[in-house]
């Protein structure tokens, strides 16, 4: 387990555990208008941190769960991004979900399920052909299986009339699949949605090409100025995303790299 991944983990489950028998702990932290009005505005990204319920059996089945599934995401997010790119989409995904619930006049949101749904989306998003073994055991295709765990989850949410858990969890899956595209520059389970992905991607990097001038790497963060280094990234992004992820600056100077092997 990577070691971010670890302390996340570990201190998810013990500020839930010592919440979960302290309501102090869970009132500071758990998102209500209460608090914000009182300015607890770490609420917005803390509420994952704290489960609503007290300790009972249903409290720590639904804790290991989650922690469970982050483990498994987390891992494999980890190996393909660095841990900065990982915690912005954690906890945005968790403040997105956070703010659409604003809109409510009476809440309480706490738990993790959120920001760990959330990872769950960008996963099978960039390994859209992977199969994983749930429990070990029982193996699912990566968009069949994070359909199924989240239409589960929104189907109590609905039918309990828990419109809050429900439009944040929909809200931060959704932060989650725009954070992919624009990322990782790959596209959703449906085919006929691709043509539209693409043209937000070049859009995307459009405007971004105007503001930097390197080419970053995704794992490292580091300008790729080495010229055999750029061009193993780009043609490995083409191999797994095709020509139109790539934006018009790294098309110009993939030209201009072959353009200067052919002239020596």
């Amino acid at each position: 387990m990577k070691s971010p991944l670890k302390v996340l983990i570990m201190s998810t489950v013990v500020i839930a555990v010592v919440g979960s028998f302290f309501p102090l702990v869970r009132n500071l932290l758990a998102l209500s208008w209460i608090g914000l009005e009182r300015f607890y505005l770490w609420q917005l990204a803390t509420y994952i941190f704290v489960e609503r319920s007290s300790f009972s059996f249903h409290f720590a089945l639904s804790l290991a769960f989650d922690m469970y599934l982050l483990w498994i995401f987390g891992t494999s997010l980890l190996e393909r991004a660095r841990p900065k790119l990982f915690f912005i989409l954690y906890f945005g995904a968790a403040i997105v979900g956070a703010l659409s619930v604003l809109v409510f006049p009476r809440f309480v949101l706490a738990g993790s399920s959120n920001a760990v749904y959330a990872l769950m989306v960008t996963w099978a998003m960039i390994n859209p052909h992977s199969k994983l073994l749930l429990f070990f055991t029982l193996p699912f295709h990566s968009y069949v299986l994070v359909f199924a765990i989240l239409s589960i989850s929104l189907f109590f949410h609905v039918t309990s009339e828990n419109w809050v858990a429900a439009l944040s969890l929909v809200s931060s899956c959704f932060f989650a699949y725009l954070f992919a595209l624009f990322t990782w520059h790959t596209t959703g389970p449906l085919s006929f949605f691709h043509s539209f992905e693409r043209k937000l991607i070049r859009l995307f990097e459009k405007r971004r090409d105007k503001t930097h001038s390197n080419i970053y790497d995704i794992q490292s963060g580091k300008p790729l100025s080495d010229d055999d280094q750029f061009m193993d990234a780009m043609l490995d992004r083409i191999s797994r995303h095709g020509e139109s992820s790539l934006s018009s600056q790294e098309r110009k100077r993939m030209q201009k790299i072959s353009k200067k092997r052919k002239e020596v």
